[in-house]
């Protein structure tokens, strides 16, 4: 963004030449309401908050929220279900794990835990898969609307092509901002929010998937050291080696900071 700025403003034209608010309204209005008639007005109003939400929340720390399951499975494993379920209530997220949890005081079957868990997490991928595709479907219309602004500046020029010659160079100019428009909405906008969704799509599967697994090694009543060892499979190299060691008792506990009150 900062390059395409400098190249307007070392041009020789001056700034206020790339700013046409009819084609703003063409390109951007013309995406906005095709983006309407092609997907449902809450799938849109969904979208459009996803954006203010990632960029306004931080990375999924998977290391942290190992630490926290570990540390859940070895105090429902010393103390019990019930004693664990009133520990979760101080911790922020753990959402799925929260609710597998509850599924198990309730006394439901591993398939019964597993199944329904899984299907939470299919169907909160799938909505934000659909909020990515809102974007890049908005990324490919940008473009076409840009277009079509120059599409009708070409024409207007044309038509006073006979009584202002000398005017043709301008009207070409604005024809062609429109299709500038379109380019830097669908590539600098569109496109890289969509993609943004994706990677924190991807994120959230990794940490969804994880307190699946978590609940069903507690249901399954594995020691939390081997608990920890199998949820560390799924991290890269680098980052299993910020896991809290399990050492003493108590130390994993007050390290991975799971009684950490919400502010």
């Amino acid at each position: 963004m900062a390059l395409i700025a400098y190249g307007i403003l070392s041009g020789q034209a001056t700034p206020d030449v790339f700013l046409n608010w009819q084609g703003v309204a063409i390109v951007f209005g013309g995406t906005i309401a095709a983006t309407f008639i092609s997907h449902p007005s809450s799938e849109v109003f969904r979208g459009f908050m996803a954006y203010f939400i990632i960029f306004r929340s931080g990375k999924a720390n998977h290391v942290e929220t190992i630490n926290k399951l570990v540390t859940a499975i070895r105090i429902g494993q010393r103390d019990g279900v019930q004693t664990m379920q009133g520990q979760l209530k101080m911790v922020r997220g753990l959402f799925i794990f929260k609710d597998g949890i509850q599924m198990l005081a309730n006394g439901y079957s591993r398939e019964e835990v597993k199944s329904t868990l899984e299907d939470q997490v299919r169907w909160k991928v799938s909505r934000e898969l659909k909020q990515r595709d809102l974007f890049h479907s908005m990324a490919q219309t940008a473009p076409a609307f840009g277009m079509i602004g120059t599409l009708i500046g070409l024409i207007n020029m044309l038509l006073t092509l006979q009584t202002n010659p000398s005017d043709v160079g301008s009207g070409l100019a604005i024809a062609l901002i429109t299709t500038f428009y379109g380019l830097i909405l669908a590539n600098m906008i569109f496109a890289p929010i969509g993609g943004k969704i994706a990677e924190q799509a991807e994120t959230n599967l990794l940490n969804e998937t994880l307190q699946v697994e978590a609940v069903l090694l507690l249901f399954d009543k594995k020691n939390y050291v081997f608990a920890r060892d199998k949820l560390a499979a799924y991290l890269n190299a680098g980052s299993r080696k910020k896991l809290v060691k399990v050492a003493g008792k108590g130390s994993l506990q007050k390290k991975s900071g799971l009684f950490r009150k919400a502010a």
